[in-house]
């Protein structure tokens, strides 16, 4: 694909500018941020990366004839290395890429910005656009995995062009979306009937903070996305029991029956001193694929809600001017002589997808979304962070799957535990 050739090839150009500049310019300052970040007057580089090492047991109860299961796996969630900086106070670059799950090597974060102005940025690579705890971080994230909402709200990295413009407390962004840039390329030059649509989407947000003091802050934000699939796969709304493990273990989805659709979604936030509590709710309107399956058009409904406290007195590290959350400040980091930080949290998520099952006189269009059913879960979590760049997390979820298909039901109890460093 040539626009991700072209990707690379613009972050070894600005690799390579800033050792040029480096060279002409005012001393080479240095700061540790994790791992070493040089600046030389508004050129700035530093290697960025990450290594998340899971384990997790699963305890699967499904109706009979399907046989109940347990597993257990230790493996490897990410290893990303990468580059992010600046060539001056207009152009900046990150380009990041690894490892999931064990998987082959592929890209993450790879984005080039253009800041013509301090509140404007434009931006161009594999970027998210909405979505509150789409947006933060998995470094960051309060619990191990995103739930159901990850798997079925606002999009993940796909190749975008990307406006967004900000005052202190709000913000506004704009999107043109496509797929992932590690997509295939959709190539039907040489069938009968040649030419062939990419994937693509328009996906709008705005933010606000009414309270932004020391002690109390609100974040409230609205996203609308519109998406078609082209000549790609048709959508697939399925999740897995809020975790990143197994791409079998996806015990509720309608099948690939989405042509098109247009998703709604709310955020909030409230925090208080070192507790908070976060949610988020999206109403997805399909367009069912007639030539894969007969039936009406759904409506998809996902959600969660959480709490979250720190009794050792840290707050969540929320930035209004980009409506997201970001690396918290540990108060007593062990490496001044602290115990570290401690967060508890407690977590509710639902999805219903029972509108898309297709009530088809064949057994093949009914097979196709037997498991589109309603899931609740209540997940504990519990992450200790010995400084701001380490991090180990436990997780506990329950999780209940109703679908519609004769003994299609699941209840699962995932246990995960995870240990985390950035730079």
């Amino acid at each position: 694909m040539t626009f991700k050739t072209s990707l690379c090839a613009g972050v070894a150009l600005s690799v390579a500018m800033l050792a040029a500049g480096a060279a002409s310019a005012q001393d080479t300052t240095a700061a540790w941020k994790g791992a070493p970040q040089w600046t030389n007057d508004d050129v700035q580089f530093k290697v960025r990366g990450r290594l998340l090492i899971d384990y997790v047991y699963q305890d699967v109860k499904r109706d009979a004839p399907l046989a109940d299961y347990k597993t257990s796996n230790v493996r490897g969630r990410q290893a990303f290395l990468g580059v992010e900086g600046k060539l001056n106070s207009y152009i900046a670059y990150k380009a990041e890429g690894g490892a999931v799950n064990g998987g082959a090597w592929a890209w993450d974060d790879v984005v080039l910005e253009y800041k013509p102005n301090d509140m404007t940025s434009i931006m161009v690579g594999n970027i998210k656009a909405a979505g509150l705890e789409n947006l933060t971080s998995t470094r960051f994230t309060t619990f191990m995995d995103r739930g159901p909402y990850g798997d079925m709200g606002p999009d993940s990295y796909v190749l975008s062009l990307v406006a967004k413009v900000n005052g202190y407390n709000w913000t506004a962004t704009g999107a043109l979306q496509g797929a992932s840039i590690n997509s295939a390329d959709v190539n039907n030059t040489a069938g009968a009937n040649p030419g062939s649509r990419e994937r693509n989407g328009l996906t709008g947000r705005v933010s606000y903070a009414p309270i932004l003091t020391d002690v109390d802050k609100l974040h409230i934000a609205a996203f609308g996305r519109y998406r078609n699939h082209g000549d790609e796969g048709a959508f697939n709304y399925a999740a897995r029991p809020n975790t990143a493990y197994g791409d079998s273990g996806r015990y509720i989805g309608t099948g690939a029956i989405g042509d098109t659709d247009k998703t709604i979604g709310l955020e909030a936030a409230y925090l208080h001193n070192n507790f908070s509590i976060q949610g988020e709710y999206s109403a997805i309107q399909v367009e069912r694929l007639k030539t894969v399956q007969p039936g009406g058009n759904p409506d998809i409904k996902v959600g969660y809600a959480f709490i979250s406290f720190w009794p050792t007195g840290e707050q969540r590290n929320y930035d209004a001017t980009k409506g997201e959350f970001g690396r918290p400040k540990i108060l007593n980091p062990v490496t001044a002589g602290g115990m570290g930080g401690v967060e508890l949290a407690l977590r509710y998520d639902y999805a219903d997808l029972t509108d898309a099952y297709s009530t088809a006189s064949t057994a093949a269009g009914r097979t196709l979304s037997q498991d589109a059913g309603k899931y609740k879960a209540w997940t504990l979590g519990a992450n200790y962070y010995p400084t701001g760049y380490a991090r180990l997390q436990a997780n506990y979820t329950r999780s209940k799957i109703d679908n519609p298909g004769a003994g299609r039901d699941v209840d699962v109890d995932t246990f995960q535990m995870r240990a985390q460093l950035d730079f």
